[in-house]
């Protein structure tokens, strides 16, 4: 099988190593310096695009609680006496409470209304078993469809 020489090989006995005149093989003094050196002067045409890039900054996830959690939170705000009832529902917002998101991690005893925050499949099916609603458009149109499906079975 033929082997491929490398290009330093190849070039011996060349004299400049492809380099043409030998001052040309020299330190960055021959390129105009090292690195990004001459950026905005004599080197300006290969950093011309660098400017306009721009970082991404990164996607925010929403915080998240658990039942047990938010169950501990409404006991709390119920001693403080700053529970919302509406229609035999307790109303859970979201925002207010800051988090974004309920894990299914505990058990939920009150009927709670949900509002702005998302859930997880299984926190969904808990809170709705113990007589709650979950109102958040993203999240609950898909596990409306799917409670309807696994009905008719």
């Amino acid at each position: 099988m033929a082997r491929k020489r490398k290009k330093k090989e190849k070039l011996r006995g060349r004299r400049t190593h492809g380099k043409g005149d030998t001052k040309n093989k020299r330190g960055g003094g021959s390129r105009g310096g090292c690195g990004r050196a001459g950026s905005k002067k004599h080197k300006l045409m290969l950093f011309r695009d660098e400017e306009k890039k721009q970082a991404l900054k990164p996607k925010e996830k929403p915080r998240a609680i658990s039942l047990n959690e938010l169950e501990k939170i409404l006991a709390k705000l119920e001693l403080e006496k700053k529970l919302s009832v509406e229609d035999g529902f307790v109303i859970v917002d979201g925002k207010v409470l800051g988090f974004g998101k309920i894990l299914s991690n505990g058990v939920i005893k009150r009927k709670i209304k949900l509002i702005n925050a998302k859930t997880s499949k299984k926190a969904y099916e808990k809170i709705i078993a113990a007589g709650g609603v979950v109102i958040d458009k993203e999240k609950t149109a898909g596990m409306e469809e799917q409670n309807a499906n696994s009905k008719d079975k």
